[in-house]
């Protein structure tokens, strides 16, 4: 690497790697390949050895990545949102490079095995066993991790499109006010446009797919502030700024990206996410444990703590899931 004596940029002399009236580094661009790709990389992600090294804290010791951003030991340490941002990336782009579907829709048809047990062991005033007459119906199953490979497009019938409500959605607006004649056919055209998306999902699996990955970084960026604030309510004597809560959610969801990326790879390999709640489980144990360290609580007040705002947590994702699946459906 050379040296220049001047700075290009200002013309001042230089005492050292960067200019003291620009502050721009004094290098030439005559450099290898691996030098251009690590510049790349940190323009986009402001790679640099801090990376790796937060990445291994932030897996390998609950919530001692947040204690010590939060104490100011941060030069070695990449930006809380910086690091949120690289592991959504990483994880829809684990996605595209294993050819996974993140979420696929699978039809069949309803068997005896689908159907209880109490309702299948008939016995006859004779003392025989009456055998059991299953009534035709659709199941649809959700599937997550799923190879693209093994996803195959289906027609429904329309025996099918009448077992799964999918398809125009009629409603009878006679006798209404205007007004509310306005309001139902509103709601109508939005109903329906969620039933057809959810016929196109069965019907190819992988429709849904493009649309949800993108409702799905939206979603995870309002659960943050939302889990933020349930620690504030959680933890609110002794004083805890809510800026500190921001940053723990912020370490938490990104810990839960790194982890589904993780999940994607060894779903490719294994050729399905039948593990996925060890993962889940694994993920439950990493936030209990990061909570206990982060705010200094005991194992019992932690572990209440803990339960309560999971409890509410589990109920705004759910909801929030059930939103980002409509208004993805809506588009296809």
């Amino acid at each position: 690497m050379a040296v220049l004596p001047s700075c290009a940029n200002c013309g001042t002399a230089l005492n050292g790697p960067y200019c003291s009236n620009c502050g721009q580094k004094s290098s030439d661009l005559n450099r290898p390949i691996w030098w251009i790709l690590g510049e790349f990389l940190d323009a986009v992600f402001s790679y640099d050895s801090r990376t790796f090294r937060t990445i291994w804290l932030l897996v390998s010791e609950p919530g001692a990545f947040t204690r010590r951003y939060i104490a100011g030991q941060r030069a070695s340490l990449l930006p809380p949102f910086r690091l949120f941002v690289i592991a959504t990336v990483v994880f829809f782009l684990t996605l595209q490079l294993t050819d996974l579907a993140l979420v696929a829709f699978k039809v069949r048809n309803a068997t005896a095995a689908d159907v209880p047990v109490a309702v299948t062991t008939t016995v006859a005033p004779d003392g025989l066993v009456v055998p059991p007459k299953v009534r035709s119906g659709t199941i649809v199953e959700m599937e997550l991790f799923v190879p693209a490979s093994s996803l195959k497009h289906v027609k429904l019938t329309e025996q099918q499109k009448q077992d799964l409500n999918a398809g125009p959605v009629q409603v009878e607006t006679d006798g209404a006010s205007a007004e509310d004649a306005d309001t139902l056919k509103m709601m109508v055209e939005s109903l329906s446009k969620v039933t057809e998306g959810y016929q196109k999902a069965l019907e190819d699996p992988m429709k849904l797919n493009g649309p949800l990955n993108v409702w799905l970084p939206r979603l995870m960026l309002v659960l943050v502030p939302v889990f933020a604030l349930l620690l504030g309510v959680m933890h609110w004597w002794p004083r805890v700024y809510l800026m500190e809560h921001l940053i723990f959610s912020l370490h938490l969801h990104t810990v839960v990206f790194f982890a589904m990326a993780v999940s994607a790879l060894v779903a490719s390999i294994l050729g399905g996410g039948g593990f996925l709640w060890a993962v889940w489980l694994i993920l439950l144990v990493y936030v209990w444990m990061a909570m206990h360290l982060v705010y200094g609580r005991s194992w019992w007040l932690t572990s209440v703590k803990f339960v309560a705002a999971l409890s509410v947590y589990s109920v705004v994702l759910m909801g929030g899931l059930a939103t980002i699946f409509a208004l993805a459906l809506a588009e296809l």
